[in-house]
């Protein structure tokens, strides 16, 4: 049975913000709005504009992530010329959920996410300015999926450790498939996966235990938030997620499926992963016509996210990348940071 959807909740920019430093938490002139989707749902979005913008981005999370975990980034994209609009994905931060089990991560449609994306830039980005896509992981996949529908929506995209296959994920999809096919029209498709973890608001992450990140205070972003505003919490991955994200790896890693993207990438594979698979990354990157693969072998799951050593080096690649593919200068790397601090 179909679930019945619940309006998308309030922005939260009049809500109790975290005990989280001043990068941490919303710029000044961050503007929230909506975003209606054709069959009636909201899609929560942010936008920041550059003080002299030189180009416009679009920027995606991963599974249950939100706006408010981007905040630092927002800033550090913006202090670069780059006017960053921003969104949650269909059931997740701020934008419609189901009525039932808000929290629970359902089965999703990549293809509608991927089509949201691409309506939602087409209405947002200026024609006059170069338009660039930033994803990470899950968004990571949902943004190929957009490049190779709406080939000419952007002009270049970066992607961070990009959802293109799963951690000990050995079997084939479609092999795992013939498990979660099944599960997936039971009750059982609600039931949480192996290994996975319940939120505990008394238990912050720490840089050891975070599977996400090594910053002893970039790691505890996420559950800062979520803390203080709980309407933001999705349930770890279930069955019945699974099943589609499956079918999407499965979908865009074939050879054709990638050798039909021809917009510049910019893809970071994290050398900590315990999330996706690294080795998912080295192959796309040679099928992609127009690819270059970023090492990153300190990392752990969110480059955006990790200590500034290795935050700073991601960085760096992503102004050289702009500069060399789309003639954007993006100034002295510590004269950025001191600009965003």
């Amino acid at each position: 049975m179909p679930d019945s959807y619940a309006p998308a909740q309030s922005t939260f920019e009049h809500r109790h913000a975290p005990p989280l430093a001043e990068r941490f938490l919303a710029p000044p002139g961050f503007v929230w709005g909506s975003f209606p989707t054709a069959d009636g749902a909201v899609l929560r979005w942010g936008h920041l504009a550059a003080d002299n913008p030189r180009a416009e981005c679009v920027l995606v999370g991963g599974f249950g992530d939100f706006i408010e975990k981007q905040f630092e980034t927002i800033r550090d994209l913006a202090a670069r010329g780059l006017s960053v609009w921003t969104i949650d994905w269909r059931g997740q931060g701020g934008s419609t959920r189901p009525k039932r089990w808000p929290t629970k991560p359902r089965a999703r449609r990549f293809d509608r996410d991927a089509d949201e994306l691409a309506q939602f830039a087409a209405q947002r980005l200026s024609p006059r300015r170069r338009h660039i896509l930033i994803a990470h992981s899950m968004g990571g996949a949902i943004a190929l999926l957009c490049l190779h529908r709406h080939p000419l929506l952007f002009d270049a995209a970066i992607l961070s450790a990009p959802m293109l296959g799963l951690l000990n994920g050995r079997a084939p999809p479609v092999l795992l498939r013939a498990v979660t096919g099944p599960v997936r029209l039971t009750p059982l498709r609600f039931c949480r996966l192996p290994g996975t973890y319940r939120h505990h608001p008394d238990r912050p992450p720490t840089p050891e235990r975070s599977r996400i990140s090594s910053d002893a205070k970039r790691c505890r972003i996420r559950h800062a938030w979520v803390s203080s505003n709980p309407g933001l919490r999705l349930d770890q991955p279930t069955y019945g997620w699974l099943d589609p994200a499956l079918s999407l790896i499965g979908r865009i890693g074939k050879r054709r499926f990638l050798a039909g993207i021809k917009t510049p990438i910019l893809l970071a594979s994290a050398g900590r992963e315990h999330v996706v698979a690294p080795a998912a990354h080295y192959r796309a990157a040679r099928l992609l016509p127009d690819c270059t693969l970023v090492e990153l072998p300190d990392s752990k799951h969110e480059p955006f996210l990790e200590r500034d050593a290795i935050r700073d080096v991601w960085f760096d690649r992503i102004d050289r990348f702009l500069g060399e593919r789309l003639g954007l200068s993006t100034g002295d790397q510590s004269t950025l940071r001191s600009a965003v601090q």
